[in-house]
């Protein structure tokens, strides 16, 4: 399944799988019961921190991982051990981190130009482009970081023993 629904506890969670290219429904102001009719009409898997919603998940037969860390690398790493996602980084294939909508690759720096620092400008020849929300990214500094974090993801999940039995 590539298409996911995040409770209001995971919202660092859902900027990462964006990145990563994955299709993820966010709010904090979904009730549990919003979330689950959400994952039901549009076959989502639920990513939640709550207990509670996970076992109502799990009552009515819908997909849905329980998430107990914190920590964005065990977390990343996790999900990657269940093959619930690929650690995988390809920017043209990355969601916008803020609306989910897919990113368009703009080289034309004509179209961007008042929406990204002159020094991006100057430095960058490939940004792209959320249509709907106006965003504009480009593979920064920030993305040596990115890039650093699913490796330590990957390495984690090489390294770790035998993760909790909490998925269905």
């Amino acid at each position: 399944m590539s298409k996911y629904i995040a409770d209001a506890m995971l919202g660092t969670l859902t900027r990462w799988l964006r990145i990563l290219g994955y299709d993820i429904i966010y709010s904090r102001d979904y009730s549990d019961g919003q979330i689950i009719n959400i994952a039901l009409k549009t076959k989502r898997m639920i990513i939640t921190r709550d207990r509670g919603l996970y076992h109502k998940a799990k009552k009515l037969n819908i997909d849905s991982y329980l998430i107990e860390s914190t920590d964005i690398v065990k977390i990343l790493s996790e999900l990657y051990s269940k093959k619930i996602i690929e650690l995988e980084l390809d920017p043209a294939k990355s969601r916008c981190p803020q609306c989910n909508e897919k990113l368009i690759k703009v080289t034309d720096k004509n179209l961007i130009r008042n929406r990204v620092p002159p020094g991006a400008l100057k430095t960058y020849n490939t940004f792209y482009l959320c249509k709907k929300c106006g965003q504009v990214y480009w593979e920064g500094g920030h993305w040596k970081n990115i890039r650093r974090i699913i490796n330590e993801a990957k390495i984690n999940s090489i390294n770790s023993s035998e993760p909790k039995e909490n998925f269905k």
